[in-house]
């Protein structure tokens, strides 16, 4: 029963972790860029990362119980490592190219953001070979 239930917690925290970062990527950031007038995109966005970033870490704590609940070390070991990741975007990169974007250092902002772009493929790629991995076991 309990290893049922982390499979079904596993499956539900990576499918909706992956989701979300494909929603957010695919849908929402380019609606956002070509519908909205260009002095209300930053704020928004700034407001949306918020609760992208919380959405991304309470979805892969999920997936990280079910791994926890079925005994799977690997992946609760990645999915902590997701979480810890996560929070660093969340905390410490993203108010750091918010601050070099109010200060006009739009170079360093730049390198900021592929980072941050490069981070989060990195991390789509990581769930979804989870998700691969818990829907096939």
């Amino acid at each position: 029963m309990i290893t049922q239930t982390g499979r079904i917690l596993s499956v539900l925290g990576l499918a909706a972790l992956v989701g979300g970062m494909l929603f957010f990527g695919a849908i929402m950031a380019p609606l956002v860029f070509t519908k909205l007038p260009p002095e209300v995109i930053g704020p928004f966005i700034r407001a949306t990362f918020p609760r992208y970033y919380a959405f991304m870490l309470c979805t892969t704590l999920v997936g990280a119980l079910g791994s926890s609940l079925q005994r799977q070390w690997m992946p609760l070991l990645v999915l902590l490592a997701l979480a810890g990741l996560t929070l660093f975007l969340w905390l410490w990169l993203i108010p750091l190219l918010n601050a070099l974007r109010e200060a006009g250092n739009m170079a360093g902002f730049a390198r900021g953001h592929r980072f941050s772009v490069w981070v989060n493929g990195a991390q789509l790629l990581t769930a979804l070979w989870l998700l691969a991995r818990a829907a096939l076991s």
